[in-house]
């Protein structure tokens, strides 16, 4: 947890809470987690354990409509920005989330722009630094809201034989 004594930076899981009085079924929050910004979160929250994360970038949820069913159900939610926060404070604080918690899968939801590739980057090299084997899945949303790519991709892309 964050030493600065706020509220909203206490960990809190909510799973077992549904139905949110007169919210349609298919607009429902499925947000399980809180606090949800990665620089909040504490690498030794009880949910992040047995996990599946979502790891969101922070433009993709107003980029992409039906983000909580399409993306969140499911999963704990963690979002940052590679672009306007520390990049090298995310690599070691996920590469401490996962080397502490048996994480079962990260997904990465991020935005088609070039800095974003980057919140790819540090998830992926944080997977190989925690020394685990972690399935790795990976979304790029176009900045119109589009899904441009979607799969599970490696983590060590394999090198292309050459007939050199």
């Amino acid at each position: 947890m964050s030493g600065c004594g706020c509220q909203g930076t206490k960990a809190v899981d909510f799973s077992e809470k549904k139905g949110a009085g007169h919210v349609p079924a298919d607009t429902q929050p499925e947000l399980t987690n809180w606090p949800v910004q990665l620089k909040l979160i504490a690498t030794t929250a009880p949910y992040l354990n047995g996990a599946d994360l979502l790891l969101a970038a922070d433009c993709t949820a107003f980029a992409a409509t039906g983000f909580h069913g399409r993306f969140i159900k499911g999963k704990k939610v963690i979002i940052a920005c590679p672009k306007l926060d520390d990049s090298q404070q995310y690599y070691e604080k996920l590469t401490e989330m996962f080397r502490t918690n048996d994480i079962k899968s990260v997904h990465v939801v991020r935005m088609e722009v070039p800095c974003c590739g980057g919140l790819a980057y540090i998830a992926k090299q944080s997977i190989q630094a925690s020394g685990k084997d972690i399935p790795y899945h990976e979304v790029i949303i176009g900045i119109k809201g589009d899904i441009l790519s979607e799969g599970m991709a490696p983590l060590i892309p394999k090198l292309q034989e050459t007939g050199a």
